[in-house]
């Protein structure tokens, strides 16, 4: 039997080995810079997301300072003072201080290039003069408070002190005594409009301005 033989060739390592293993980490270093990028993506993502809600909430909650307002609005102290002008020739009003408590005014305040009277901006300012309601969250099984403000102002939408007429206040169109809303040249009256104004504050400093124009209703 011939013996077996088997002969080894040995190779010179490739030059090409060095240029692969470069490649290999300048790809896994763009997969890791592209796994930064994705994650602060999906923070960013969260973060818009957590805003909106805010907002969102802030939004809802202003229905709260309108409910107030209308609560207000029927009271028997607004209607016994909201076109009240004692004392108001002389100077300071007589009644200032039940409209302050209504969180009223007889007449349209200052306002920003918005339309947001000029008062509720500071908020500082607003709550050394008016009320601030500070909604309760009922979570299951107990209360909790989220630090929320809403502020609700009402304004008369007239120039002056004093009963409303067309000359100074802006007025609804004339409806008859009774309830009905058709126009009724015999025995109609025209009643002020009242702009109210909420401001409503949530986490993360969301703030949001809302405005409804109501009238009252003649019984």
């Amino acid at each position: 039997m011939a013996p077996f033989s088997r002969n080894f060739r040995f190779q010179k390592p490739s030059r090409s080995a060095g240029a692969v293993l470069a490649i290999v980490l300048v790809v896994l270093v763009v997969m890791m810079l592209g796994g930064v990028a994705l994650l602060r993506s999906v923070d960013t993502s969260a973060l818009l997301s957590g805003n909106l809600a805010f907002k969102r909430d802030t939004v809802n909650r202003s229905t709260i300072g309108l409910n107030e307002a209308f609560k207000v609005m029927k009271s028997l102290n607004f209607a016994t003072y909201a076109e009240s002008n004692a004392g108001c020739a002389a100077g300071a009003c007589t009644d200032a201080a039940k409209w302050l408590a209504m969180n009223y005014s007889p007449r349209l305040l200052e306002t920003d290039a918005n339309g947001i009277p000029v008062v509720m901006a500071d908020a500082t300012a607003f709550d050394a003069k008016f009320s601030t309601i500070k909604p309760i969250d009922t979570l299951p099984g107990k209360k909790e408070k989220d630090g929320s403000l809403i502020r609700f102002l009402i304004e008369r939408m007239c120039t002056d002190f004093g009963p409303s007429n067309e000359n100074v206040c802006a007025v609804s169109d004339r409806v008859q005594v009774g309830g009905d809303t058709r126009n009724s040249p015999i025995g109609a009256v025209s009643l002020p409009l009242y702009r109210i104004t909420v401001r409503s504050d949530g986490p993360r400093n969301t703030q949001t301005y809302a405005q409804a124009i109501v009238t009252t209703r003649v019984k």
